[in-house]
């Protein structure tokens, strides 16, 4: 009996840990700038606008019939996501994930996949925390902004794949936030140690030859 209580207590915590490992998010409607300490990595200006890439997504700069370019902070291309189409980013691991994000629908989805290999899945509303928000305005503060990914401790986010299950998902502004000094520190400690020990292994090899 002790056991099964035990074991249940186990099962409790690592639900617990799993909800508190998810990434909090933050929404500011009404605006274009992405979070401070992001820096914009995808703004789609390398593209020809009219072309598309992935499933269905196009990159254009007019607003049309089935699309509508985000409010606020979105100049030149933006990323339409059509009807059942996708379009994936993948990214060095980071604590901070921002975009823009235009006339958000309640057929919207998007996946941020996380260090650790899982990921973690939002719809409508939950893109933006659960708020209020009119579904498709197109100049709505409540349904164009920018909206931020907070790893908040847990593993780092290294991608997203942004859905749509009518047109469209409409984002620009791609940014994450640069590994802190200390992170890069760490990098190049454990690149050091690594490069050290196969020198180590060279030269354990040779004197056993």
């Amino acid at each position: 009996m002790r056991t099964i209580a035990m074991l249940g207590a186990a099962a409790l915590a690592a639900m617990s840990a799993a909800a508190d490992a998810a990434p909090t998010i933050s929404f500011a409607g009404g605006t274009g700038t992405t979070a401070p300490g992001t820096t914009v990595f995808q703004d789609f200006e390398g593209y020809t606008s009219g072309s598309w890439a992935d499933t269905n997504t196009q990159f254009v700069n007019p607003t049309g019939t089935n699309n509508a370019r985000p409010a606020f902070g979105s100049t030149g291309n933006f990323a339409a996501i059509r009807a059942n189409g996708s379009y994936t980013v993948n990214f060095g691991p980071t604590n901070l994930f921002s975009f823009v994000l235009g006339s958000l629908d309640s057929y919207n989805s998007l996946n941020l996949l996380l260090a650790d290999g899982s990921s973690v899945s939002y719809a409508g509303g939950e893109i933006i925390g659960g708020l209020s928000y009119v579904s498709g305005n197109r100049t709505s503060a409540t349904s164009n902004g920018v909206v931020t990914y907070n790893a908040n401790g847990g593993p780092q986010i290294v991608g997203a794949t942004f859905m749509s299950g009518k047109s469209s998902f409409e984002i620009d502004n791609l940014a994450a936030a640069v590994p802190e000094p200390s992170t890069w520190a760490m990098m190049i400690f454990g690149f050091g140690a690594i490069a050290g020990a196969m020198r180590h292994r060279r030269r354990a090899a040779r004197a056993l030859a």
